[in-house]
């Protein structure tokens, strides 16, 4: 039997679950947690009380993998967003024009969209579970994966003979954990070195807290003030989910511009931002939560692609080779779009050579095709931290790249009075075109002619 295992029951890894079960007999996700039914927290997942954004990409590819998908979201009360004509962007430069636009998607809490794709995928006939146990290690050798070790969470670490102790032999091996994944540390026991690593910190930290919507009509889904570093650093989101709720989250990058995490500072800090939208907004609306704190936010590649010797029956996904600064909501849109990279791979005559032998494959094409999906939104999000005073990592800044970087924040001034700039940055963002349709002669003409003016 053709046996792919996943570790982590994470976005990714559902991803992932649900694009290998048309290809192999069987697929086993291990999970730490225990899974929950609904549309809850869990342990395993501690920033899913945060706002998560599904961008328009993430939501086509997501609703290409699951054709139920939009209308399941639906179903459990994600209201619909067009992210130019129901989002109030607000900016140090005005509040961008809004229209209608095919830039849409839902708008959700973390664990609704991960309850919905965690069902369609144990629809999945071939695909099973096992949850509450965590993977303490990798089998094969340095050359070759062949499967996973695995033992129920809580058990002591020299207890092998504990319950759900064992090895869990696999033709592939999908690493999904996210940031705190373990495999670099099980490369190394393997007799290899773990792959080099690139982290850029702008000391982002964020706080949310959850209401209920007050009484009142509203034109919006979302309401977003933008910082502009580096003279502001502070932001924050609102956004309609389901449940007749707001999620809020405000974030200040940094050494010390942090929002506080305990309710009364939440809506002081709200008050400072460059706009009161915010403040006005939730200031006697009925909070629904306590605030929750967020730190984990560095951009962090683990550079996998990079590394000649590494062992077939082995891959990355998600979080676990490229995690991105969450403020920027990328993370789920950048795993849907594995999706279909996996697929290719899957479908490519040396992966299927390898599959009829009972081989470990290659999966050093994979890594490094998933590795350029990637690079686009990591392109994004290190060049906006980037320009954050103190920030950690970041390559300094030679002549040209302050030179992109003046001309994007004219593409974001332009974009605050110019309805053709705003729908193309928007595009960029949404991950639809690539960053350099920024540099597009029209758009350049655009940006020098807002820029005249002002």
């Amino acid at each position: 039997m053709t046996r792919a295992i996943v570790v982590g029951a994470s976005l990714a890894g559902l991803v992932a679950a649900r694009v290998l079960s048309d290809a192999v007999e069987e697929v086993t996700v291990v999970e730490r947690d225990e899974l929950p039914t609904d549309a809850v927290l869990r342990p395993g997942v501690p920033q899913a009380g945060h706002v998560h954004v599904l961008l328009r990409r993430g939501h086509r590819e997501l609703s290409r993998l699951f054709p139920e998908f939009d209308a399941r979201l639906a179903a459990g009360g994600a209201p619909p967003i067009d992210w130019v004509g129901d989002t109030v962007w607000i900016t140090p430069d005005g509040e961008a024009p809004r229209f209608a636009s095919r830039l849409r998607s839902r708008a959700a809490s973390r664990p609704l969209f991960e309850a919905v794709l965690r069902d369609l995928v144990q629809r999945r006939e071939n695909v099973r579970f096992v949850d509450g146990q965590e993977v303490v290690g990798l089998s094969g050798s340095a050359s070759a994966v062949t499967g996973v070790r695995v033992r129920r969470r809580g058990s002591p670490l020299e207890d092998t003979a504990a319950e759900g102790d064992h090895e869990l032999p696999g033709w592939l091996v999908v690493d999904a954990s996210g940031r705190g994944s373990r495999t670099p540390g099980f490369l190394a026991e393997l007799g290899l070195e773990p792959p080099a690593e690139t982290m850029v910190d702008a000391s982002l930290r964020y706080a949310s807290r959850t209401y209920r919507v007050p009484p009142g009509e509203r034109d919006w889904t979302a309401l977003l003030v933008r910082d502009r570093p580096p003279g502001s650093t502070r932001g924050g989101g609102v956004f309609a989910i389901e449940g007749d709720r707001w999620l809020v989250t405000l974030g200040g990058a940094g050494a010390a511009d942090h929002p506080p995490t305990h309710d009364a500072g939440f809506l002081d800090f709200a008050r400072t931002l460059i706009s009161p939208r915010i403040y006005e907004a939730i200031g006697d609306a009925e909070p629904l939560t306590p605030t929750r704190g967020w730190a984990r936010t560095a951009n962090r590649w683990r550079h996998a692609e990079r590394m000649p010797d590494w062992p077939s029956g082995l891959t990355l996904a998600g979080d676990s080779l490229c995690a991105l600064n969450p403020v920027y909501g990328q993370g789920m849109s950048v795993a849907a779009m594995e999706g279909p990279v996996l697929a290719a791979w899957l479908r490519s005559a040396p992966v299927a050579k390898a599959m009829a032998r009972g081989h470990p494959p290659d999966t050093r094409p994979l890594i490094r095709d998933v590795a350029a999906t990637a690079r686009l939104p990591w392109f994004l999000a290190v060049g906006e931290d980037s320009r954050v005073p103190g920030v950690v990592g970041a390559p300094p800044a030679g002549r040209a790249a302050r030179l992109v970087q003046r001309y994007i924040e004219g593409v974001i001034h332009a974009s605050a009075r110019d309805a053709g700039a705003y729908r193309r940055f928007t595009e960029v963002t949404q991950l639809i075109r690539p960053p350099v349709a920024l540099f597009d002669p029209a758009l350049i003409w655009r940006v020098m002619r807002v820029r005249s003016a002002r």
